[in-house]
């Protein structure tokens, strides 16, 4: 399995209702993709300790996941992925970090 995880910074100005519609649009890019087996998304849960690492915080983080990399590649070039991004984060200045991985070792506790 290869997972493909986005984090989403707003910019402090982006109204409530524009945050909900990118979410939504971000849904519905990836059911478009059609090589998605799985995706989650979800806001960030403020906690405490965030205080001390502001600068480190994202609003949302999303995750898709592949069977292989010839899905990813696919999914990475998609065009309702690729309108996702022109739109909403060049557009609105939606910051992001990625990070792609391989499953290697499963973390029991």
């Amino acid at each position: 399995m290869i997972a493909h995880v986005v984090l989403y910074r707003y910019p402090e100005s982006m109204s409530e209702t524009d945050r909900a519609r990118f979410r939504d649009e971000l849904a519905e890019a990836t059911r478009r993709t059609g090589v998605v087996e799985r995706f989650t998304a979800g806001r960030h849960v403020p906690l405490p300790a965030d205080d001390a690492a502001t600068e480190s915080l994202y609003s949302v983080a999303a995750r898709w996941e592949f069977t292989d990399l010839e899905q990813l590649r696919a999914f990475s070039v998609h065009p309702a992925m690729s309108d996702v991004v022109d739109v909403w984060v060049r557009r609105l200045g939606i910051g992001v970090a990625f990070a792609n991985t391989a499953d290697e070792q499963e973390i029991r506790t």
